[in-house]
């Protein structure tokens, strides 16, 4: 049981701390009785929780009807996961529409998520102008790769090909393979400071058994791959 002593508010922001080191240290306290748990649940504390390691299998926090042969079931961490969610948690956020993209394909719904934790976030940044461009808007995938590039790296840095790589990796976690669903509307942005380098065709022939080591054109390479692999 919680200290009966120890102040809500204080003892809120013993649980901030746990949290901010990992979500998994809220476990005694969750189940230590109803007041531990309304300290828990507190958006106050879920807000900045870290749960990388909850996110890092996307079975973990998948939404029923994931599993066709069960629609009743959800991934274990599904409840935590979503009062981390309702809590404005940034990486909940990310997660969550990527899980959108992937398992219910709805790209508008992915897009509207990412939205609320860009430009601050790099990631959700640049992920947005990736679904835009998968799904034709070359227009606000321009925006987006624009507020990328004045908030966080320019587009042809080693860091933006870093971040690419993690969205690239994070998508592929979902289990998509090939399913091309908007390989045919990728429109990449062709506006002047931002348009299709001109070495992408020939890189993305050349890298197809190799990695491309171009960061020039990087971005249109992981931008083309996740419109195949979505």
């Amino acid at each position: 049981m919680t200290n009966p002593n120890i102040p809500d508010d204080l003892l809120a922001k013993i649980a901030k701390k746990m949290a901010d080191k990992c979500w998994w240290y809220l476990g005694p306290m969750l189940k230590s009785g109803p007041r531990g748990r309304d300290i828990v649940y507190r958006p106050d504390v879920l807000k900045d929780a870290n749960i990388f390691s909850m996110c890092d299998d996307p079975d973990d926090f998948y939404a029923a009807g994931h599993d066709p042969n069960d629609i009743n079931s959800e991934g274990r961490y599904r409840p935590f996961f979503k009062r981390c969610l309702q809590a404005g948690n940034p990486t909940a956020i990310y997660h969550e529409g990527l899980r959108l993209v992937t398992h219910e394909s709805d790209i508008q719904g992915a897009i509207l998520h990412l939205e609320r934790i860009a430009p601050r976030n790099a990631a959700a940044t640049l992920a947005c102008a990736i679904l835009y461009i998968c799904a034709g808007n070359a227009h606000m995938g321009g925006v987006y790769l624009r507020l990328f590039g004045s908030n966080h790296y320019a587009l042809e840095s080693e860091e933006a090909r870093d971040i690419c790589e993690e969205v690239l990796e994070d998508i592929k976690k979902y289990g998509n393979t090939l399913k091309y669903t908007y390989a045919n509307s990728f429109l990449y942005p062709e506006c002047g400071d931002v348009s299709t380098p001109e070495c992408a065709e020939m890189c993305y022939m050349r890298s197809r058994l190799f990695n491309n080591l171009c960061n020039q054109c990087y971005i249109w390479l992981c931008a083309k791959r996740i419109s195949q692999i979505l």
